[in-house]
């Protein structure tokens, strides 16, 4: 009887998780959205760009959640071996990692059911990168159902957010506008590559717009400790410089996110 009155209250926890999820990530963006973005950008521009982050990031956020139960728990419970976009199949590991455990070998896996598809990984599968470094760390055993499930918890609702045009923007399709720095950089201290950017992608055959903002802040460190950085990633992962670039096969769509690290170490 224990038994079930725990999984009971954990489908009610997890019930509840959702909306309580959902209304913490609109809450978020509605302050980043008033608050953190520049008056140098054009009023209309926030407008439509916090009304895009709502639409978008509530389906989002509760696909996030949906990945931890039970759609992600379902997705390793029903792999099967296939290809994936780019036609691969099996894949030898890389040799550092292979010294490091790894079982030597990646299998691409996914659910063929129509109903998980978007929670499946779009481009490694659920047993990890084919270099074998996921492999690596869990000892060889990534094609058990706990490790293909923690996968895919890694990186959630990922064939969605990799191949919907509702969830991603696909930058090659696009012209691109922006506003702010050309460039940012959370690797170095050079104070030319802290600040921020708006990005406006616009669809060239159907006119959808996308919007994407980043700032990055270089904080003052203290004598004797690493220099460290606060940043911020809302909205789709669009860059200015992807004005005059064209992305490759593997990297055409730039999804959504929202990414908030108040401090970390610049390494």
């Amino acid at each position: 009887m224990s038994i079930v009155t725990d999984f009971f209250w954990f489908l009610i926890t997890a019930a509840l998780m959702v909306p309580i999820g959902l209304l913490v990530f609109g809450a978020v963006v509605t302050w980043i959205g008033w608050s953190r973005l520049p008056e140098d950008i054009p009023l209309e521009e926030r407008k439509a760009a916090v009304k895009q982050w709502w639409r978008v990031g509530v389906p989002y956020g509760g696909g996030v959640l949906l990945t931890y139960f039970p759609m992600g728990m379902l997705v390793a419970a029903t792999t099967r071996p296939t290809v994936n976009h780019l036609g691969e199949f099996y894949t030898e590991h890389d040799e550092k990692y292979i010294s490091k455990g790894s079982s030597g070998h990646h299998v691409y896996l996914a659910s063929p059911y129509g109903w998980l598809d978007w929670w499946n990984n779009y481009e490694d599968g659920t047993a990890g990168e084919g270099s074998g470094k996921h492999s690596a760390r869990v000892g060889g055993n990534e094609y058990s159902w706990w490790n293909q499930y923690s996968w895919s918890c890694r990186n959630p609702f990922n064939k969605a957010k990799r191949t919907s045009d509702f969830f991603a923007c696909f930058v090659n399709d696009c012209e691109i506008e922006y506003w702010g720095k050309e460039s940012l950089s959370d690797k170095n201290e050079d104070p030319e590559q802290k600040g921020w950017y708006f990005v406006k992608a616009t669809h060239k055959q159907t006119g959808k717009v996308y919007y994407g903002y980043r700032s990055v802040i270089l904080l003052d460190a203290k004598a004797g400790e690493k220099a460290r950085v606060r940043q911020v990633n809302l909205g789709f992962k669009l860059k200015p410089t992807h004005a005059n670039t064209t992305q490759d096969p593997d990297d055409l769509d730039k999804a959504f996110t929202l990414r908030m690290q108040w401090s970390s170490e610049i390494n």
